[in-house]
Formats: structure tokens, C-alpha cells, sequence
């Protein structure tokens, strides 16, 4: 799993609509080194970042849902653990 560097705040670029229309290469080149907000009218408009830190966002993203998912579900077995249900039933009805 790909974790992306740390992100000083003081070393965010920025640049806006007018300048990534007319050199879309270079803050493409920027994004490579680090998040790139986009400008509209001085307020942010969208983020750029590269591919790799998209996905660990995504991923890491996917795991925070998956934790809370099983805080849920702990908490619901706490609350009633009748509420359990066995391993094998469940794979069953997932069709494994």
C-alpha cells in the first residue's frame, strides 16, 4: 500500500484556472510533487494531485469506512449478542 509523504501545509501549491489552461504541463509536473489547488476567482475550485496519492486516498479512505463498519457491528453484537451470526451462514449467503 502506497502512503504518500506527509503534506506541509506551507509547501501546497496553488495556481489558477487561467494559468493551468495555458500550462497544463507544468502544474501537471507540480501535482507529481505535491497537491496543486486550482483557483477560481480566489477561492479553491478543485485539487490536483498524482495518481498514486489519489488511489492512497481512496484506499485509505476504504479502510476508515471498513473500521467504522466493524465498530458498528461490535457495538451492535455488545448491545445483543444474540444479533451474531455464525461465519460459515454468512459466507453462505454471500455465495462462497
Amino acid at each position: 500500500m502506497y502512503t504518500p509523504p506527509t503534506l506541509d501545509v506551507n509547501m501546497v501549491k496553488t495556481t489558477s484556472v487561467t494559468e493551468l489552461r495555458d500550462d497544463l504541463a507544468r502544474v501537471i509536473k507540480q501535482a507529481s510533487e505535491g497537491p496543486v489547488i486550482v483557483m477560481s476567482r480566489s477561492r479553491p475550485a478543485a485539487v490536483l494531485v498524482d495518481p498514486n496519492t489519489f488511489e492512497a486516498l481512496i484506499e485509505n479512505s476504504e479502510t476508515l469506512a471498513d473500521i467504522v463498519e466493524g465498530r458498528v457491528a461490535l457495538a451492535t453484537y455488545l448491545e445483543d449478542p444474540a444479533a451474531a451470526r455464525d461465519a460459515e451462514e454468512v459466507f453462505a449467503r454471500l455465495g462462497y
